[in-house]
């Protein structure tokens, strides 16, 4: 199988990363939060990069992309 775009399975992983340690440095995130987060990111991660099927790595970058769209949302509704 052709992968055109082979990289557009890291965007979300790194828009999640990126905005996890924004909000961390802006102190925006208190331990229960990052705790819950970091473990959706680490968790998504796992399961998109090693998981044993298709539908779970699928499941994975799902997770990781919903993870990354809440917290652009959540960058945006902040700064307003």
């Amino acid at each position: 199988m052709l992968i055109l775009f082979p990289f557009l399975a890291w965007v979300a992983v790194i828009t999640s990363a990126a905005l996890l340690v924004m909000f961390c440095a802006a102190g925006e995130l208190g331990p229960q939060g990052l705790s819950v987060l970091l473990g959706w990111f680490l968790v998504a991660a796992y399961c998109q990069f090693f998981g044993a099927s298709a539908l779970l790595a699928t499941s994975g970058l799902v997770l990781q992309t919903v993870l990354a769209i809440y917290l652009v949302i959540r960058w945006k509704v902040s700064t307003l």
